[in-house]
Order: structure tokens, then C-alpha cells, then sequence
């Protein structure tokens, strides 16, 4: 038995002996800092948004993890990723070289997405205030004074509409009122890590005029070497030398990370029918490139580019075609620019209608490059760009009629303007070029949401949305060396158009029975789609063919209650998905390409499948002071068909990024020191199985795509003053050090290597908070 494999059982008997003690297993939320008041040993309730109103998260009839700012900090929780990893069901990755290191692939209930490449679109939405961002990449976000994310699993089309066909993310920001709710807050840490956050509200008008101002900036140096081959054997290597015995042999480093971000909000109350609340951000990202290691690289005239098993190092040096005249190295970065404004308007119309619009305008720009060999030889290098602007418009109209019946109906406008550039240049193939190519896309839906409240005990949710989206990308091709032809294979899809048009319609109907006061049952049918589109990865014009959209229909049946007078919390969820036109990338396509004609990199629609999960959460605070809060998931994902050419064997691959099994538990202690304050030790242990990054899998001795198991345990350590005006932490990230990979990348097919995106090491941080 491993290290982690024991831990982990040692951590859950200890565990579950605890939660046994207190009552029999059950699920849970978090708090949020919206909830309403609690009783200082119990459960508060936890207020959500999901169906287009405040209700608490016991009352929805859906599956939702929902988690306060309070929780995320003393999980040592700092990004979008490291909230969802912890949640059921979900697998979040961040970093996929080629991307950048923002570029957020997300899945949920075995649906999500695993191409970055416009016009490949997400699977599951990540909405910023209730507005939708159109794109993979940007979208890893960092936590900028938030209140609260919840994560709905399972599709949301009617509620949140396309492209959240496994579920949607969703941040809130802190409210401006007449609090102050000031705090300034300073950390140090492993690998130079230096940190700066805060906020304040500012009252500018009694009763009338609020705003927030909050901000951080972070630096922390990178935790992977780069070495130059050369330097560290003595035997010389493509392109030169890059580092020397002075530098330790040490090129460079990946993984670092130099961000700052500001947000601003303002809300203004007009009267008592009339709020509106304007939001600005602004984040400049210059981070490092995202670590890549070499799993997979047959010696190249003898020599030898895998650096030792465990280590957190590469042979990467981003340089191509080197030795010849055309030598060029790609600064290894992973950029991001960032901002976006929006303005929600709430206005109650009478006592029975209300209205809310929210406008919003988003900007990212970034760039990345990529050594996918992680070597001096002249195998693959690669660099990217993208820029996106995008406008969306929402309109809701809500009416209650009295407490019998609640309606809301609204129309969704969404306008994306994109552009990715950038060079491909693999050696092995003999194969360079630019690419420039703009994509444009438009979304219009109208949708229909009601609860009818048929008893006290007895409500049927229903809804139906409909959606019309418009896609155009454009292919620019040409060579990267000045008076050199464009390669034949790419030059003829210089000024081609590819185009996809489709309409969809999504429904949900929903049933659910307090069957007990706190105790209730629900179940429902949901659909949702992912948008379709055009090969974004064409070698030939034959091959820009479209790719139809993707769809769902998940059947679920779950619970939500509260026992022992509100010291526990469970809920839980057993869900099965038809799933249809799996949108995949395949490597063979004899139906699009010439006879013999051996490159084929496409997405397609190559399957489809079946899904049935089970996901149990729980909170319990047995006792003053002590917190215990748990997850686990199960997903079993089986492809039942498979197209030419797609890899599936259906009954043995498995899906990509799909975890079968995944739990989570925390644990935490407040101790009283009576007038010196108090010290609250928490922990906290996540674990979830092996899963595959590509097709075909499952393949014996052939296993460079799968990611191993993985379990992480995290600490922290927290004093607080009698006034709670101060705060000091020491927090531990990846306590046991424990060696792990994120991702990887299975390149055989291509250009024969494989190499892996390895976890952070263990990280320690101390941090002082004072609060005004």
C-alpha cells in the first residue's frame, strides 16, 4: 500500500468514526455569507439563486454545491479550480499547455469538455454575476472578493442555456451596503510566494449610494526547472547552450505565477422598487508557462531526454528548428488581460411583476507557448494567441401570483467576437506554419420558467427554452519564415470559411415533497446542449466538415434534509444521462481525406453514451466549535456506440477526464482561549480515481494518457483576536508532498512522445489579516 492509499484510509476510518458517532450518513451544503441568521450550533441556511430567485438551498430541486467566502479561505481555497475539485462529481483543470495557464477544462457528471480550440465550446458554464463567458480560456479564474460559487450539477439548459450541458460555475461578488466590511490581508510562502489582498465598502449617500473596492496581487516564483541538457551531461545538444554550471544549469523555471486584479462595485438605490448595481474588473496575468515533463521520448543519438521519475524538472528550452538558419525560442509565458463591466437593474414593477436586465461587455487577451516535447530536439514547439470580445443581454420578467404561482420568462442575447493565432511548428513532420483566424458567433433564446406551489408541502417546477446560434470561422494559413511558400498540406485552407447554423429547444420539469419539516424529495427531467460547430483543425479543405451539437437528457431523483435540530445536514442525488453526438477529436478520417492521406486531427461527433452517478454531500456540527463537512461521487460513463475512426470500443473506453470515484471531507476545531482569542486547526483530504485524457484508452502498455489517482490533504492553522479584528494563518497546501499529475498529453499518434502537466508540491503560507 502507497503512502497516499494509506493516509487516506487512515483519514477516512477517522473520519467516518466521527461522522458515525453523530447520526447516520448524510449530505450537505456550505454556508454562504448571504444565508439567513443561525443559531451559533447549528446549520444556517443556505440562499441560492439557480431557478432566477433567492430560496434556500434545501427548497431547490436540483443538485447544487454552494460555498461562502469564509469556507474558501479556510480551505486555503484561491481559484475557481481549487473550489471544484473539492465538489462531487467535478473534474477541473487548469493549465493545458497549448491553452495557457488560465484555460479552465471542466467537466461535471462525466460532461464537460477537453479542446480549448475555438470553436470547440465549454460543456460547463462559468458564469461572473449571472453573466456568461463564452470561452475556455480566461475562464480559470482567480477569487477576487467573492460571496459566494455554486456549482449546479447536472444540465442547465432551460435555467442557464447553452453550452452548460453538464452544469454551470457561478461567482457572485460582495455587495457594497453600509458595513464597511474593510480588510487588508498580507501572506508570504513557499517558492517566494508574496501576496497582497483587500477591500472596503464606501458609503457615498445614506441609504442610497454604496461602493466596494477590492483587489490582490500575487507573485510567487516557479516551482519547475528547466534545465539545458548540455550543462547537466556534458554532451551537446540541438540549438546550443542556454544555461551554464553558474546558473545551476537552470534555464528557466515553469509554473510561476505574477498576477494582479481590481474590481470596483457601485449599487445605487434609487427608491424602494429601484436598485441598480455597476461592476468592473481588471486582471493582468504574466505567468510562466505551465509545467510540461517528458513521460515518453525514445533517445534521439543517444541521447536521453527523461529526467528522473518524481523530479520537477524538463529538458524544455522552447527553441525550433534548431542548428538551421531559422532558429527561433518561444518565450516561455502563459499571459492574460482581462476586464469586463456589467450592470444589473432590478425594478419591481407592482406586487406581483419585477424586472431585472443585465448588460455586460467582456475582454480577454492572451498568450502562451508550449515545448511539447520538453527536449532540445526539433520534435514540436508551439505557441498561441486569442483575443475575445463578447456582449451579452438579459431580460427577465418575474410574476407571483399570490402563493400559488411563481413565472419568470426573459430572452438572452450573446455576441462573441474572437481571434487565435499563432505558429505550429512540429519537427518531426517537417510541418510550420502561422495561423491567424478569426471566429464569430452569435446565441439568441427565449425561456419559460414556473413553480407551481400545488400544497404546502407539494411543488412541480417547469420550464422550456429555446435557442438559435450562428457560427463563421475563417482559416488564414502562412509560412512563419519570410520568403518561404505556406506548406502545401495547410496552404489550401488560406481564406476558407467554415460555418455552422443550429436551433434547439431544452426542457425541465420537476417534482418535489417535503415529506417531513426539513425532509425533502424531488425528482426531475432535465436537457441541455453543448453548441455545435466546424473542425477547427482541418489539414486539407476536404476535412473542414461541421460537427453537430451535443445533447443530454438526465433523469434524477434525490434529497435534501436536516436532522438532530439542525446539526446535520445531507443531501443527495442519483442521476442516469442519455447522452448523444459526443463531440470528440479523432485521428482518423478516410471519409474527409484523400486515399493514403495520413494527417487527420478532427473534431467530430464520434459516439454516444450512458451515465449514472451517485453524489452524497453532508455538514455536521455535533457539538460548539467543531465542523465536519464531506462529499462523495460515483460515475460510471459507458460509450454504447462509436463512429469510423474514432478510437471508441465501446463497453471498454472510457470517457476523457472522468473520475469514477471522488471524496472529500474537512474537518475543523474552534478553540476558545477566553480573552486571548481563539485558534481554529482545520483539515482537509481529497481523493478522487484515475481517469484518461484521450481516445483510444485502455489500451494494454499503452497507457501515456491516463492520470493516476490522487489524494491531497491540506491543513491550516488560524488565530483570531477576542474582537476578530486580527487574523493570523499558517496554512499547508499538499501536506505530504505528495507527487501527482494534473494532466497529460499522449502525443504518440503525432509525434511520438507523451509527457504530463505535474501537480504543485507542498506549499507553506503564512498569512496576517486585519479587519475594519
Amino acid at each position: 500500500m502507497s503512502k497516499n492509499q494509506l493516509l487516506s484510509v487512515r483519514f477516512g476510518v477517522a473520519f467516518g468514526a466521527m461522522a458515525w458517532s453523530i447520526a447516520t450518513p448524510v449530505l450537505a451544503q456550505e454556508t454562504n455569507a448571504a444565508a439567513s441568521a443561525r443559531d451559533d450550533q447549528g446549520i444556517s441556511d443556505i440562499i441560492v439563486t439557480a431557478q432566477f430567485r433567492n430560496q434556500s438551498v434545501q427548497e431547490a430541486p436540483l443538485a447544487i454545491t454552494a460555498v461562502d467566502a469564509s469556507l474558501m479561505e479556510a480551505r486555503s481555497q484561491t481559484s475557481v479550480e481549487s473550489v471544484a475539485q473539492r465538489a462531487p462529481s467535478v473534474t477541473f483543470s487548469a493549465g493545458g499547455q497549448g491553452g495557457g495557464a488560465q484555460t479552465a477544462a471542466v467537466n461535471i457528471r462525466g460532461i464537460g469538455a477537453t479542446d480549448f480550440q475555438f470553436p470547440n465550446e465549454p460543456g460547463v458554464g462559468i458564469y461572473i454575476d449571472d453573466v456568461y463567458y463564452g470561452i475556455s480560456s480566461g475562464a480559470a479564474f482567480d477569487l477576487v472578493d467573492l460571496d459566494r460559487i455554486e456549482i449546479l450539477r447536472g444540465p442547465q439548459g432551460t435555467l442557464s442555456g447553452k453550452n452548460s450541458i453538464g452544469g454551470s460555475i457561478k461567482l457572485f461578488s460582495r455587495r457594497p451596503d453600509d458595513d464597511s466590511d474593510a480588510y487588508v490581508e498580507a501572506l508570504y510562502g513557499s517558492f517566494n510566494r508574496v501576496g497582497l489582498r483587500g477591500a472596503t465598502n464606501i458609503t457615498l449617500a445614506q441609504d442610497k449610494l454604496y461602493a466596494r473596492i477590492s483587489g490582490l496581487a500575487r507573485h510567487v516564483d516557479g516551482f519547475f526547472k528547466r534545465l539545458d541538457y548540455g550543462c547537466v551531461t556534458g554532451v551537446a545538444a540541438p540549438g546550443g547552450t542556454f544555461a551554464s554550471p553558474a546558473d545551476d544549469c537552470v534555464i528557466g523555471t515553469e509554473g510561476g505565477q505574477n498576477i494582479y486584479a481590481v474590481r470596483g462595485a457601485l449599487r445605487w438605490i434609487a427608491s424602494d422598487r429601484i436598485e441598480n448595481n455597476l461592476i468592473a474588473d481588471f486582471t493582468q496575468d504574466s505567468s510562466e508557462a505551465s509545467p510540461g515533463k517528458a513521460l515518453f521520448l525514445p533517445p534521439v543519438d543517444g541521447r536521453n531526454y527523461l529526467t528522473a521519475p518524481n523530479s520537477y524538472t524538463s529538458y524544455a528550452n522552447y527553441t525550433g528548428l534548431p542548428g538551421t538558419a531559422n532558429q527561433y525560442t518561444n518565450k516561455g509565458q502563459s499571459n492574460l488581460r482581462s476586464w469586463g463591466v456589467s450592470n444589473t437593474l432590478d425594478i419591481t414593477l407592482s406586487d406581483m411583476f419585477s424586472l431585472k436586465s443585465i448588460t455586460a461587455y467582456r475582454y480577454a487577451k492572451g498568450a502562451s507557448s508550449w515545448d511539447a516535447d520538453n527536449s532540445p530536439e526539433d520534435i514540436s514547439n508551439n505557441a498561441s494567441g486569442f483575443l475575445h470580445e463578447q456582449f451579452t443581454q438579459e431580460l427577465r420578467l418575474s410574476a407571483e401570483f399570490g402563493d400559488m404561482l411563481e413565472v419568470t420568462t426573459g430572452v438572452y442575447y450573446y455576441k462573441g467576437d474572437s481571434n487565435q493565432s499563432g505558429r505550429i511548428q512540429v519537427g518531426v513532420a517537417g510541418l510550420d506554419f502561422f495561423y491567424d483566424d478569426p471566429f464569430e458567433q452569435t446565441s439568441k433564446s427565449a425561456f419559460l420558467h414556473g413553480v407551481l406551489h400545488a400544497t404546502d408541502q407539494l411543488n412541480i417546477t417547469g420550464g422550456i427554452r429555446y435557442t438559435d446560434e450562428d457560427k463563421s470561422y475563417t482559416f488564414r494559413r502562412m509560412s512563419p519564415i519570410p520568403g518561404l511558400p505556406t506548406d502545401p498540406r495547410v496552404a489550401s485552407l488560406d481564406g476558407l470559411v467554415g460555418e455552422f447554423a443550429g436551433k434547439r429547444w431544452d426542457y425541465r420539469v420537476a417534482v418535489d415533497y417535503e415529506v417531513a419539516p426539513d425532509v425533502r424529495f424531488y425528482a426531475q427531467v432535465a436537457t441541455g446542449f453543448k453548441g455545435g460547430g466546424v473542425n477547427p483543425r482541418p489539414y486539407l479543405a476536404q476535412q473542414l466538415v461541421p460537427f453537430e451539437q451535443e445533447t443530454s437528457t438526465s433523469y434524477e431523483a434525490g434529497f435534501k434534509s436536516m436532522w438532530l435540530d439542525r446539526k446535520l445536514r445531507l443531501n443527495g442525488a442519483y442521476y442516469h444521462n442519455s447522452y448523444k453526438n459526443y463531440q470528440g477529436l479523432t485521428s482518423s478520417c478516410p471519409d474527409i481525406s484523400p486515399p493514403g492521406f495520413p494527417f487527420c486531427s478532427a473534431t467530430r461527433n464520434i459516439g454516444d453514451a450512458k451515465i449514472d452517478g451517485l453524489e452524497l454531500e453532508f455538514d455536521a456540527r455535533p457539538v460548539p466549535g467543531l465542523s465536519i463537512d464531506g462529499s462523495v461521487s460515483y460515475t460510471d460513463f459507458r460509450f454504447t456506440s462509436a463512429a469510423l475512426g474514432s478510437g471508441i470500443i465501446p463497453g471498454t473506453t472510457e470517457a476523457p477526464f472522468v473520475s469514477k470515484w471522488k471524496y472529500a471531507a474537512g474537518v475543523q476545531y474552534e478553540v476558545e482561549l477566553g480573552k486571548h482569542g481563539s485558534l481554529t486547526p482545520r483539515l482537509d483530504y481529497t481523493w478522487q480515481s484515475k481517469f484518461e485524457t484521450t481516445i483510444p484508452n485502455n489500451i494494454p502498455n499503452f497507457e501515456f494518457g491516463r492520470v493516476e489517482s490522487r489524494g491531497l490533504l491540506n491543513a491550516r492553522l488560524t488565530y483570531r483576536t477576542p474582537d476578530d479584528a486580527w487574523e493570523a494563518a499558517l496554512a499547508a497546501t499538499n501536506l505530504t508532498d505528495e507527487f501527482y499529475f494534473v494532466n497529460k498529453y499522449d502525443r504518440f499518434a503525432q509525434s511520438g512522445n507523451a509527457y504530463g502537466q505535474p501537480g504543485r508540491p507542498r506549499e507553506i503560507i503564512f498569512s496576517v489579516k486585519r479587519k475594519f
